[in-house]
């Protein structure tokens, strides 16, 4: 099969839990079949280093909208901002393009800021009467994620999630109605994507790599050092920065005078005047996984989530405990069997920690019971072969008929 994958950013290097499950997932497809990408990316980005296997790379630079573009199509215009944030004109006219020579079999579409293309996936009629299958691959249920963000917000800021969340439904229902393949990244979001009115939509986990790991040990820091790892261009993850920094650390760092919080991800660096004592910021990093090797545990601060989040299933598979908000815990199981500690409170959230450092058996015990969970449900070559499956049962490109 011919498969145009489109992403909204690049899978490589992975630097995001949107990257990682855009990349391996695209990988597994480039086992069995033909798989060109066109992705959207910054102004001046160097090339994308895309793995073997993968064909053509087009890469698209393009400036991000104004904010008054933004705010007047957000709000008077009736587009979700996710959609305007990531919206390219070249970007949709090069897809176009491609399609119009009438050489692939499937469109794999990520993430709801990219709907535009399922219609175009599905219109596409190069001079024959057939078109590609049009597959949206959802990471989230985005309209449920600006819904929650609204009761988490003030005004103006909760006026507006609440007006992005309503037409953020309306769009995911569309879409839900309309791709011929939609895949959920976790069993709550299937759930929700049949209530959105997908018929029978797949459940693909995120897939994480798992290596040569011994659970607890490895090349930990001298001193205890706490890992938060995420993406700082996602409000929801400044708020968590926000109540990690002012409500949780004091506590840490008065029963653990030498414990380290280590905070990397993409615009780390905007935290700077808020930073904590004894805390480094480190940035978008080369190397991820000696993050991960370096610490001693990662937390996972987010209030506010949706689909399964990558920064504890990535500290899982490398052998590192997990302390996460319970409210902002969805699409993973929860139990002593998962290596995941589930505190509420901000007191309760720095006993956690402080726990984990000080008892080496509760530790490893913990470790050992995260690393197992993970290999069992998300091992990278297991959840590709899923993917691959899902792809064997679409038919041959489908008969235009009409629909948009």
């Amino acid at each position: 099969m011919r498969i145009l994958a489109v992403t909204s950013t690049p899978p490589w290097p992975a630097t995001h839990g949107a990257a990682i499950r855009n990349g391996l997932l695209l990988e597994a497809l480039a086992r069995e079949h033909r798989v060109d990408l066109v992705t959207l990316d910054r102004p001046g980005a160097p090339a994308v280093p895309a793995p073997p296997g993968i064909g053509r790379v087009v890469q698209v630079r393009a400036a991000p909208p104004s904010n008054w573009r933004r705010l007047r199509g957000g709000w008077r215009g009736g587009v979700p901002d996710l959609l305007i944030r990531h919206g390219s004109r070249v970007l949709r006219g090069r897809v176009q393009l491609l399609l119009s020579s009438g050489a692939y079999d499937a469109v794999h579409v990520a993430q709801v800021q990219l709907a535009p293309l399922i219609r175009d996936a599905r219109t596409a009629s190069p001079g024959t009467s057939r078109r590609p299958r049009a597959v949206y691959d959802a990471h989230n249920i985005e309209w449920k994620l600006q819904a929650a963000l609204a009761d988490a917000s003030a005004w103006p800021r909760a006026l507006w999630a609440r007006r992005q969340a309503g037409l953020l439904r309306r769009v995911e229902a569309w879409i839900a109605r309309t791709a011929d393949l939609v895949v959920a990244s976790s069993t709550a979001d299937r759930v929700d994507l049949v209530a959105l009115g997908a018929a029978s939509p797949m459940y693909i986990p995120h897939p994480v790599p798992i290596g040569a790991v011994r659970p607890g040990s490895g090349d930990r820091a001298v001193n205890p050092r706490v890992l938060f790892a995420a993406n700082f261009a996602y409000r929801p993850n400044i708020l968590a920065a926000e109540w990690l920094f002012g409500r949780v650390w004091p506590a840490i760092a008065r029963e653990l005078p030498e414990a380290e919080l280590r905070v990397v991800g993409p615009q780390s660096e905007r935290l700077r005047p808020i930073v904590p004592v004894r805390t480094t910021l480190g940035g978008t990093v080369d190397d991820i996984e000696r993050e991960y090797q370096l610490a001693w545990m990662a937390v996972s601060p987010t209030s506010v989530a949706g689909g399964a989040p990558y920064k504890v299933l990535s500290a899982l598979a490398a052998g590192r405990p997990v302390v996460a908000r319970k409210q902002g815990y969805v699409g993973l199981p929860a139990g002593d069997g998962t290596g995941v500690m589930l505190p509420e409170r901000p007191d309760e959230f720095a006993a956690a920690v402080t726990g984990l450092a000080q008892d080496p058996e509760f530790y490893q015990r913990t470790a050992s019971a995260g690393f197992a969970f993970v290999k069992t449900e998300h091992d990278a070559a297991m959840v590709g072969g899923q993917l691959l499956d899902a792809y064997a049962r679409l038919e041959a490109p489908a008969i235009v008929d009409g629909a948009a």
